[in-house]
């Protein structure tokens, strides 16, 4: 009996290392799902995962009271990551300060939120109008070392746009397309943009009958000597080649209002009548209940084709760069919750939504 009961032992041993077993254990990434926001990646027990577009590629900039509050999902070692089948994209670490690391998808440091107590809770989603779920993204939009942010494909690799290209027609073939891969999907039910996405997504069929992922119309391809996620080598190629800045502004039509200006993310735009053109008169407690609409410096603008005035910025008395209208500064308003939210419209008399 004891040799049998040995034996058995050794087996259960044998098992429990085998591939076999490792795979038959919980994935610890994988997909949760909610109607409001489609699916995106989640953590252990299902906790939902967070992104962090302050961050730069492979690198978190997220510590001490940030890191408390927004927990990093780490691990011991690259080894240990394992994501559930069809998640496209490229999973790895980046090292923190105290040497541990973080886990990345397609280069973006991932966190949890602390006030998310179950599986599904999203509490996160939003807060500050910086922290973001992360769907497993035909097209994201990711912040580069060189040409800020940018549309990215499914794997974190940068997209661009040939300017010879008409819409919704690529011109790229041969050795055009070996250069410059085109970014296909199977059907366009499959395209999942990523969040604060505005613009208009579809696809083009290619001469081999293939399907070529546009956005505004415009075919969206890799360039070969880009080799790792924040490559941007094929910006200005031939003076026609360029990564795509995704809209800063575009325009949503209000039941109420009509056609009125919003941010990239959905919130209702609007000006200050007390302001002048290229001067902001909103600070302290009014900048707490309008904060300004503001980029970073190495962002590019970019609006959507109806929107008809000209985009610019300027620079606020704390450094930061304010997004102007046809020279008017753009806010947000504290009490818009959701986008589609227009609660400030007439607020005091010197509030207004912004028409394009």
């Amino acid at each position: 009996m004891s040799k049998l009961r040995s034996l058995i032992l050794l087996l259960l041993v044998v098992l429990a290392a085998s591939p076999v077993y490792a795979q038959s254990a919980k994935p610890l990434i994988s997909l949760g799902e909610s109607k409001e926001l489609g699916k995106f990646l989640v953590g252990k027990d299902g906790m939902t995962l967070y992104s962090y577009p302050l961050d730069n590629i492979n690198e978190s900039v997220c510590y001490d009271q940030c890191a408390k509050a927004w927990p990093p999902l780490m691990v011991d070692s690259a080894d240990q990551i394992t994501a559930a089948e069809g998640i496209p994209g490229k999973f790895g670490t980046t090292t923190r300060k105290d040497g541990k690391l973080q886990v990345t998808y397609n280069g973006m440091p991932l966190y949890y939120w602390f006030k998310d107590t179950k599986a599904g809770d999203t509490t996160g989603h939003r807060v500050g109008r910086i922290w973001w779920v992360v769907p497993p993204a035909t097209v994201a939009a990711e912040k580069l070392p060189k040409v800020g942010t940018v549309l990215v494909g499914p794997t974190g690799m940068t997209l661009y746009l040939w300017k010879k290209d008409t819409a919704d027609t690529s011109t790229c073939y041969d050795q055009c397309a070996t250069n410059w891969p085109p970014l296909t999907v199977k059907s366009a039910d499959e395209i999942v943009p990523g969040v604060n996405l505005l613009g208009k997504f579809g696809t083009t069929t290619r001469k081999d009958n293939t399907l070529q992922v546009t956005y505004n119309g415009m075919p969206l391809y890799y360039y070969a000597k880009d080799k790792a996620i924040g490559d941007a080598s094929g910006e200005g190629v031939g003076d026609s080649w360029y990564t795509i800045v995704p809209e800063t502004v575009g325009v949503s039509k209000n039941k109420d209002l009509g056609d009125i200006l919003i941010s990239y993310d959905g919130m209702t735009l609007y000006t200050y009548a007390k302001d002048s053109a290229g001067t902001s008169t909103c600070t302290g407690d009014c900048a707490k209940a309008w904060p300004p609409f503001t980029v970073l410096p190495e962002e590019r603008l970019a609006a959507s084709a109806d929107v008809k005035g000209k985009l610019d910025t300027i620079k606020r008395e704390d450094g930061g760069l304010q997004v102007t209208y046809n020279g008017m500064p753009l806010y947000v308003y504290a009490k818009d919750k959701v986008p589609g939210d227009a609660t400030g419209q007439n607020v005091g008399n010197v509030w207004a939504v912004v028409k394009p």
